[in-house]
């Protein structure tokens, strides 16, 4: 077995949304007409997505997106507050917890 084989999986991030700041999002990212109407549906979504990765032993890190501050984050980091912009987003935040994980 290699060291590779022995090590966990990375842990992984996922967005996440409070329910109060749902509307707000939805109105802030470029790509809100993609994503689920409501907070209940979207939730419905990241549980199943979160219990998913879990179930093949990866750590999932909940990054909670501000809508105060998620768009300046995107402008000061050269990306669109968009399925893209939350990626970086949450790669930004789990590399700052568990660092380079290669």
């Amino acid at each position: 077995m290699t060291d590779l084989e022995d090590r966990p999986p990375p842990a992984v991030g996922a967005y996440w949304i409070k329910e109060e700041d749902y509307p707000t999002l939805l109105a802030i990212f470029s790509d809100g007409n993609k994503m689920p109407r409501t907070w209940r549906e979207w939730l419905k979504m990241a549980e199943e997505m979160e219990q998913g990765l879990k179930a093949y032993g990866h750590v999932v890190m909940r990054v909670h997106i501000d809508p105060n501050t998620f768009s300046d984050w995107c402008t000061a980091h050269g990306t669109s507050p968009d399925r893209e912009g939350r990626k970086k987003f949450v790669a930004a935040a789990v590399f700052e917890r568990y660092g380079d994980q290669d």
